[in-house]
C-alpha cells in the first residue's frame, strides 16, 4: 500500500507544462547558495569526466572537480563540432557554464532554456561578466514552447526531468528544432533495460524527495521514442565517473 501511494504521488507530479515548473522549482530554486556549498566554481550539476585511471577521492578539491567538469564540457562540445555560423539550442542550460565555454571556443550563436529562476539569474550574470551577451541568449522557457530551427542541439542531464509519459514528445521536439542533418548531443542518467518496467511502476526516495517528477529512461525506451528522422550515432558510458563526481559532492 505504501509503495502504491508513493507511485500515485509521483504520477500526480507528471511533467505537464504547469507541473514541470513546480517540480523544477522544488529542486533547483532552493537557492544558489545551497548549490554553491558542494558544486565546483562553474556550478555544473552533472557528471564530470576525470582522467583515467580514476583515483579514490580522499578530500574534496574544487579545482580538480572544476577541471573535470570542463573536460566533460569539452568532450560534448567536440561532439557537436561547432562552427562560428552555427545556431545552437541548449535544453536545460543550468547555471550557464557550458554555454559560456562553448561560445568562447566557437563564437557560435547560443540559445539556452531553463525553467529555474535561480539558475537563469545566475547564468545571465555570468554571461554578462564574460562579455558574451551578443552570442548567448538565455530564456525562462519550457523546451516544448521553443520555436525556430537550430544547427546543433545539446541537453546535459535534463532528460531525467522529462518523464516517461513525455519521452516521445521530447524527442519529437528535438527533431522539430533541428535542421535536416543537424546534430544533437545528450548526456543523461539511464536505467538498465532489465529493470526499467519495474522502475516505471514504482516510486522511491529520489522521486519523492529529491527530484519530483524525475524519471530515468532506459536506452531501449529512448530508442523506441525516437522519430524516424533521428538516429543514434554513438553511445558512451561514463557511469564510473559519476561515482567520482558524487564522491566529490559528498565530501
Amino acid at each position: 500500500m505504501v509503495k502504491s501511494y508513493r507511485y500515485i504521488q509521483h504520477r500526480i507530479r507528471d511533467n505537464t507544462l504547469s507541473q514541470s515548473a513546480k517540480n523544477i522549482e522544488d529542486h533547483y530554486d532552493l537557492g544558489n547558495d545551497m548549490f554553491r556549498m558542494f558544486l565546483d566554481p562553474s556550478m555544473t550539476y552533472s557528471c564530470a569526466l576525470f582522467p583515467e585511471p580514476l583515483q579514490p577521492v580522499e578530500q574534496v578539491d574544487f579545482a580538480v572537480l572544476e577541471e573535470a567538469q570542463f573536460r566533460k564540457m569539452d568532450a560534448l562540445i567536440d561532439m557537436l563540432d561547432l562552427k562560428q555560423t552555427d545556431k545552437v539550442l541548449e535544453i536545460g542550460c543550468g547555471w550557464g557554464a557550458c554555454a559560456i565555454r562553448a561560445v568562447k571556443r566557437s563564437k557560435c550563436e547560443w540559445t539556452g532554456l531553463t525553467i529555474s529562476h535561480e539558475q537563469l539569474d545566475w547564468a545571465k550574470r555570468k554571461v554578462a561578466e564574460a562579455g558574451l551577451e551578443e552570442n548567448i541568449c538565455l530564456k525562462y522557457q519550457d523546451y516544448r514552447l521553443a520555436r525556430g530551427q537550430y544547427d546543433k542541439l545539446i541537453s546535459i542531464e535534463m532528460i531525467e526531468a522529462v518523464g516517461q509519459k513525455f519521452l516521445s514528445q521530447y524527442f519529437h521536439v528535438l527533431s522539430d528544432r533541428l535542421i535536416p542533418g543537424g546534430t544533437a548531443v545528450l548526456q543523461g542518467i539511464v536505467c538498465p533495460d532489465a529493470y526499467y518496467d519495474r522502475y516505471c511502476k514504482s516510486s522511491d526516495f529520489i522521486k519523492k524527495y529529491i527530484f519530483p517528477g524525475g524519471h530515468m529512461p532506459s536506452i531501449g525506451a529512448i530508442k523506441s521514442s525516437l522519430p524516424s528522422d533521428l538516429k543514434i550515432g554513438e553511445i558512451k558510458h561514463i557511469g564510473r565517473h559519476y561515482a567520482a563526481t558524487l564522491d566529490h559532492w559528498y565530501r
